[in-house]
């Protein structure tokens, strides 16, 4: 680890040609993942992952170098590299950086670390989620016995990651961080009649190896039945109908139509429709939104962001009211605000951007039971997958089920939810008092993947285009 003078050092380095800000990212991590290929562990793969970038900024100007030689020259000659880049002027005399540790309390603490547990016990979790999940597909191949759904293909891979940060910048600030996350990815193919459906999910958590005392094959069991149930659902028709959403991960539907579009450096190049109306109604007065990087125990959690500021509870939309932006530095800058905690990046080889943490909608006080009782015809999603994001926004839909006369008459599939952001969060007019949290996944954008969760109430929206491919 580098002394502070050291540090000092480096960073006066990167500022020699007349930067006003420089940083050092600082990044160990070690990651284990163990395959599990139709039956077949296929081994173990432990990589280390280690190095150091270092951000100049002049103004709204950026440069970011990166380099996996942490020593003293090696960081030293990458400094010079990035102050040659920037190019800016030179630069006045400076004095040495009084630095000033900060230590912040982890949201997400770890009871079992899992390197401290023996891989025979992690290759144990994946056998017996294997065959959880091969038990709910029923027999094999063809579609099972008499169509009943069978699994074709099933692979899991087991991943957990370590990962130790250190922050130090000019204006002094000087912070560390351990992240561990676990998790265990599961990709199957089943198959009913002449029909097949692939579909990956994750069991996962912002923890230890204590995320394998929860019900882990209950949830491989789930995912494989959800995948023939939606097999045999019924084919629905394009139309466009009232639409309530489930609590927990619907809330992917905000990441998407109003997350990405909120983040500082896409609000700096006029991305979507948010761009200049900060204080202006954007959304029905149900809605309120909110960006959290410091939920105990949630997959987005950490103590500080990759740029060492603490995470925060950020208010976007507030009765409907935008009210807040996404910001790292950079993105701060762009938009002359201060920087909410939200500059984030995937390793040090990236440099880091305005990003989300945990994105949900606040609860709101209508009653949940309502929101499809006062439907005649209609749509209720269980279940949302992934999707593109921007002005107009499309949404697969892994389980829904057709509303008629105020109840659930049957499951429906083959549907995708679509339409433009600023309207669809108008139109928001049930939001429930339960809010329900999502288990968390990746996101991926200009400073690569992150964990994120996105989740909500029960809601209804009044009036959405559902994609269907009954003809």
């Amino acid at each position: 680890m580098l002394r502070r003078d050291e540090l000092n050092l480096i960073l006066q380095r990167a500022l020699s040609s007349g930067g006003d800000f420089s940083e050092l990212f600082w990044e160990d991590r070690r990651d284990t993942n163990i395959r599990c290929v139709e039956r077949t562990i296929g081994g173990i793969t432990s990589l280390h992952i280690h190095g150091a970038g270092i951000h100049v900024l002049k103004g709204t100007r950026s440069v970011y170098v990166h380099t996996n030689d942490t020593t003293l020259g090696g960081l030293t000659r990458l400094a010079k590299v990035a102050a040659d880049l920037l190019s800016s002027s030179a630069s006045s005399p400076l004095s040495d950086i009084q630095f000033s540790p900060q230590k912040y309390p982890t949201p997400t603490p770890v009871e079992i670390w899992p390197h401290t547990v023996d891989s025979r016990r992690k290759i144990q979790v994946l056998k017996e989620m294997d065959k959880a999940a091969r038990d709910a597909g029923g027999a094999h191949g063809a579609g099972g016995v008499n169509g009943a759904g069978g699994i074709r293909n099933l692979n899991l891979v087991y991943f957990d990651s370590n990962q130790h940060i250190l922050v130090a910048n000019s204006d002094g600030l000087l912070t560390e961080d351990d992240r561990v996350r676990t998790r265990v990815r599961m990709d199957a193919t089943v198959e009913v009649g002449a029909e097949s459906l692939f579909e990956f999910n994750d069991f996962v958590g912002s923890c230890g190896f204590e995320l394998f005392e929860g019900d882990y094959e209950a949830f491989a069991r789930g995912q494989i039945a959800s995948m023939i149930a939606r097999l045999k659902a019924e084919p629905a028709e394009s139309c466009v109908v009232p639409v309530v959403i489930e609590g927990g991960d619907g809330g992917v539907l905000w990441h998407e139509a109003c997350g990405h579009p909120l983040e500082a450096e896409n609000i700096a190049v006029g991305y979507g429709e948010f761009a200049g109306k900060l204080g202006q109604k954007v959304a029905s007065e149900k809605v309120t939104l909110v960006d959290d990087g410091g939920i105990p125990g949630m997959y987005g959690s950490e103590a500080i962001d990759d740029e060492g500021h603490p995470t925060r509870k950020n208010l976007l939309i507030e009765d409907g009211v935008l009210v807040g932006y996404l910001c790292g530095r950079k993105g701060a800058r762009l938009l002359g605000m201060e920087s909410t905690g939200s500059g984030r990046r995937q390793s040090y080889c990236f440099a880091p951007a305005s990003r989300m943490h945990n994105t949900y909608l606040a609860a709101g006080e209508d009653d949940e039971d309502e929101m499809i009782r006062s439907i005649g015809e209609g749509l209720y999603v269980k279940e949302l997958g992934g999707g593109d994001s921007g002005v107009e926004f499309s949404i697969e839909v892994k389980e829904a089920y057709w509303i008629r006369n105020g109840s659930i008459a049957h499951q429906v599939r083959g549907i995708t939810l679509s339409g433009n952001s600023m309207e669809m969060i108008k139109r928001v007019d049930r939001v429930g008092r339960r809010l329900v949290p999502e288990k968390g996944s990746f996101c991926g954008a200009s400073s690569g993947l992150v964990p994120t969760t996105a989740f909500q109430p029960r809601i209804r929206i009044s009036e959405m285009t559902v994609g269907g491919t009954k003809r």
